[in-house]
């Protein structure tokens, strides 16, 4: 059984996305602007040259100002749909049917005093069932992830979700995948870390013998299955089960792991950096790698201060001379500091000698870039492999 994603009208090539809701492509000839459907950051897939799938837009509003959205982006082998609010549709026709068989009736957009739910579902024994899905494109290496940016929606769900559970539904979220050969699915520590110590309070994963019994102390039953899109925009359901690992967020709730850092400088500066001296400081990037065993959002946050703050890091020095300020966290069991260090200085970093290194035999922690790192699939593949891969090792 398949079902309909988007339609492939026309194919371009990425160019730029000068807002969430803007992309613009090139077929060789001609510029496109296209609307976005996905507010994500998409930080894996938008990347000069990248091959776009287009939907001619049939909206009859003059007021629209593209003409095409893109439905779908070639990614590793496969396509990754971008149509979110689609996954709705998707999932009711090919998902709900094989992970919630005994629901004799399903409802879309159900309402619940000022809340709406996706979908509401009655089983033969009268039993209601409240089902949240959600759209995953963040896989890497064979693990899924939600959000890929935070999300105050979804967590204001999981909480209605679970308070509507101690009055007698049964609350679900499902996770649909959207693309990729994904083993398991984790929340989004990094990007998300409330939602995700919000899924470690309040979410349970399904009993396999009766994978969605009632349940009255507030759990929300929570799902994942994987869909494979075609180019011509049609998706079927590849694996309903995929396996949840909750596991992990507990790291969230204890607040603590590792960040990169991302400065960009305008201008060049003679900067005075305590014991290290006057340090010359071309225009460009600068990435400074991180850790902090508790109170990681704390640490980050006054490192995103500009002012109001005693210089005690190196970093504190730099940070008043800086257009923009990014911050990249790395929830973690261990501290991978080094390790980070270590890859910048593989990606080509210029080190800036024994800065941030003082307690360890690093070279440095402070790495300077002449372009942005965030447009570098390089960094951005390391980025995606720490948070995917060695975040999660013990």
């Amino acid at each position: 059984m398949k079902a309909r994603f988007f339609t492939n009208d026309r194919e371009a090539f990425f160019v730029s996305r000068p807002n969430r809701f803007l992309i613009i492509a090139n077929d060789g000839e001609t510029e496109l602007a296209c609307h976005c459907p996905n507010p994500g950051r998409l930080i894996e897939f938008l990347f000069p040259g990248e091959r776009l799938i287009l939907e001619k837009r049939k909206s009859s509003k003059e007021s629209a100002k593209t003409d095409w959205t893109v439905g779908g982006i070639y990614y590793k082998q496969g396509i990754a749909p971008l149509f979110p609010a689609r996954t709705n549709s998707v999932a009711g026709q090919i998902i709900l049917p094989a992970i919630f068989p005994e629901l004799q009736e399903i409802h879309s957009e159900y309402s619940i005093g000022a809340s709406r739910f996706d979908f509401m579902g009655i089983d033969a024994a009268g039993k209601r069932h409240l089902i949240e899905v959600k759209a995953c494109s963040l896989v890497e290496y064979g693990i899924a992830m939600f959000p890929d940016a935070p999300s105050d929606r979804a967590l204001r769900h999981l909480e209605e979700l679970s308070a509507l559970a101690r009055t007698g539904y049964s609350s679900h979220i499902l996770f649909v995948i959207l693309h990729g050969k994904s083993t398991f699915f984790v929340p989004a520590l990094h990007t998300d870390p409330r939602f995700a110590a919000g899924l470690s309070r309040y979410g349970s994963l399904p009993n396999l013998q009766e994978p969605h019994i009632g349940m009255s102390d507030g759990k929300v039953l929570i799902h994942a299955s994987l869909i494979q899109c075609e180019s011509e925009g049609t998706a079927v359901l590849v694996n309903p089960h995929i396996p949840v690992d909750l596991s992990h967020c507990a790291l969230a709730a204890e607040d603590r792991g590792n960040y990169l850092m991302l400065l960009e400088i305008p201008e060049q500066q003679a900067i005075d950096v305590g014991a290290l001296g006057t340090l010359k400081i071309l225009p460009g990037w600068y990435v400074y790698t991180g850790s902090a065993q508790k109170n990681l959002s704390q640490r980050i946050s006054r490192h995103l201060r500009k002012t109001r703050k005693r210089r005690h890091w190196h970093i504190d020095y730099l940070t008043p001379y800086t257009k923009t300020i990014t911050a990249l966290p790395i929830m973690s069991y261990r501290n991978l500091e080094c390790d980070l260090a270590h890859s910048l200085a593989a990606l080509g970093g210029e080190a800036m000698l024994r800065f941030g290194c003082s307690d360890c035999r690093c070279k440095s922690h402070l790495f300077y870039f002449t372009s942005p790192p965030m447009e570098n699939r390089a960094f951005v593949n390391m980025l995606l492999h720490y948070r995917h891969i060695e975040s999660l090792r013990r």
